[in-house]
């Protein structure tokens, strides 16, 4: 599954190049490279392994337990699990849906062990 790119000027917020909202990806600036459209792709998975409602719910909930905790908007945003394993795994070229969806789990699994 592919996600559809829409460019537009004014969403998302200059402060975010690309967002995902399945089945779509709008972005505000040049065309998206391969590795950006990988790391949405990957969004697009998670939303979908979620059902779409339970990816934005639980989404919303890391961010805000992440606000609490690193007192940082970007910080709290580079710590949800959701875009630590899409920044991860942008890169690779060869990403099952499975790894897709659910990578970001082992991104709460490492969170956890390190603070052990």
């Amino acid at each position: 599954m592919k996600p559809i790119v829409i460019y537009t000027r004014r969403f998302p917020s200059r402060r975010f190049h690309a967002i995902t909202l399945f089945p779509f990806v709008f972005h505000n600036g040049k065309p998206l490279d391969e590795s950006e459209l990988r790391h949405e792709t990957i969004h697009l998975w998670q939303q979908l392994a979620l059902l779409l409602v339970g990816f934005y719910i639980v989404y919303g909930l890391f961010w805000l337990i992440n606000i609490l905790r690193y007192h940082d908007r970007f910080q709290a945003y580079m710590e949800i699990p959701f875009e630590r394993s899409a920044y991860e795994l942008e890169k690779e070229t060869t990403l099952t849906p499975v790894t897709m969806a659910f990578h970001w789990v082992r991104c709460i699994m490492s969170s956890h062990s390190s603070n052990l």
